[in-house]
């Protein structure tokens, strides 16, 4: 499982989008509701303007702090200062990352790919406390 882990963190991910023109999957046809709406539905017009911006990643502070809490003694097992906001601030600043992220009302953004596969790292190599740590309260 390591090994998959460090080999997916290793790549760059790319994700497909696909948008069906129309009901019959025909070549000739366009039906520009049916478009409109898969298009609002994923959120492409706010991907593209967040991406124009510079910004590869954005997550909204509570899915942050909930995958990258175990990366601070001060918000693990549980936050205990603050918003969601104020902890997941106060996990990038401990890791020397915040340089990298802006904050917006309710996600942070993360300009660079890079940051993100530190972050994930990080959190794989202190998976194996967590477990362990685990494991001790159950018994």
């Amino acid at each position: 499982m390591n090994d998959l882990v460090k080999q997916l963190a290793s790549k760059d991910p790319l994700y497909v989008r696909c948008i069906k023109p129309n009901e019959n999957k025909s070549s000739a046809e366009f039906d520009l509701e049916r478009v409109e709406h898969q298009v609002r539905y994923l959120g492409l017009l706010e991907n593209v303007r967040v991406r124009r911006a510079g910004f590869a990643y954005r997550v909204s502070y509570e899915r942050f702090l909930q995958r990258y809490k175990l990366l601070s003694q001060k918000t693990w097992p549980n936050p205990r200062y603050g918003s969601p906001r104020d902890n997941t601030m106060l996990i990038l600043k401990e890791l020397g990352l915040a340089h990298d992220c802006e904050q917006g009302r309710t996600k942070i953004f993360i300009k660079s790919p890079q940051t993100v596969f530190t972050l994930e790292q990080l959190r794989s190599e202190r998976m194996s406390y967590v477990i362990i740590f685990l494991q001790k309260v159950r018994y």
